[in-house]
């Protein structure tokens, strides 16, 4: 890692960028990508791989027509940005959440999974479809055996 990115300046480079309008949107942008993306945009010690810093810079200079005071500053801006929006989200989440578990929020929980699995795998593999198919069927043999 180079000298620069321990300098004051850098840090405040990042900070001023850190709000820009420009990195908002690519930061929110970037809460749509899937995890294992993420993990490629950075490296070992958290801060943006070449590339990201190569393509963040150039991303932001599409758009304003401007470059980072050091090289990597805007990546880091980005990467700074949706680390507080994932904090942001995270907070939301945990706030609606209830106090206690309670076994009619777990019956809530899993009917919202059945709608879910129904909507995603269709009614074959939807395991509330199967488990009414399989007690039918079940009644209809019953049934038909006199019993």
């Amino acid at each position: 890692m180079a000298t620069t990115t321990y300098a004051p300046s850098f840090d405040q480079s990042i900070r001023d960028l850190a709000d820009h309008p420009v990195i908002n949107t690519m930061a929110a942008e970037l809460l749509a990508a899937p995890s294992d993306v993420l993990a490629d945009l950075t490296n070992a010690d958290g801060g943006p791989t070449s590339v990201f810093s190569e393509a963040a810079s150039a991303e932001f200079f599409r758009q304003t027509g401007q470059h980072g005071r050091f090289l990597g500053t805007v990546a880091h801006a980005v990467l700074r940005r949706l680390n507080t929006l994932l904090a942001e989200i995270n907070a939301i989440l945990i706030a609606a959440l209830p106090d206690e578990a309670s076994e009619a929020w777990a019956a809530e929980l899993e009917a919202r999974q059945a709608v879910k699995d129904f909507w995603k795998y269709g009614s074959p593999r939807c395991a509330l479809t199967r488990y009414a198919e399989s007690a039918g069927k079940l009644a209809d043999r019953l049934a038909a055996d006199g019993g």
